[in-house]
């Protein structure tokens, strides 16, 4: 039915956390930062928030540039035999041109495999988990990849943001959570 194609929407959501350096990367608070994601109900991180292990929490929306519609595109026709999943998270300290033609950051600096990627329905979630003493500084910048490997700039940019600054120490750990909803309404 055509009116269902074009009702055809993609929600993103992007939650970043700044986490204390003793959050380990599948501690009880990063399943608890789950839950809370999952539901939106609070009181899953309200302890670790009133404890000081979530030290900042901010909620922002990105774009899905051209390339990552691309890529969709051609894995639903067929015309991508690779895996097409998205692997890698990229942090950047560049002026953002978070627009849909951009194909990289604008200057990438470090970037991680997905901590964890999940779906419940026609929910996408794809969680990155940057440690204490990886990547340090200010984030302008954030996206993700398909098909990426460990050197800078590889993959197909799926989603872009700017970011507003997130602020990360060698004594922090940061954690992304992607959320891709499809809904046919």
């Amino acid at each position: 039915n055509m009116k269902n194609q074009e009702d055809l929407k993609t929600k993103i959501n992007i939650r970043q956390f700044t986490l204390s350096k003793e959050v380990k990367e599948k501690g009880k608070e990063i399943k608890a930062i789950q839950k809370y994601i999952r539901t939106g109900d609070k009181k899953y991180i309200q302890k670790y928030i009133e404890n000081g292990k979530i030290i900042a929490v901010r909620e922002d929306h990105n774009i899905i540039v051209d390339a990552g519609l691309t890529a969709i595109a051609q894995t639903i026709t067929g015309d991508i035999i690779t895996d097409n999943s998205i692997n890698y998270g990229l942090l950047g300290t560049g002026t953002p041109a978070v627009i849909p033609s951009a194909t990289k950051l604008v200057s990438e600096q470090f970037r991680k495999q997905a901590s964890s990627r999940s779906n419940d329905g026609g929910i996408v979630y794809i969680d990155f988990f940057f440690g204490a003493g990886e990547f340090t500084g200010t984030a302008t910048e954030f996206g993700n990849v398909i098909n990426g490997t460990a050197t800078v700039d590889t993959g197909v940019l799926f989603s872009y943001i700017a970011t507003g600054g997130w602020v990360k120490s060698a004594s922090q750990s940061l954690y992304v959570s992607c959320q891709y909803t499809l809904t046919n309404a």
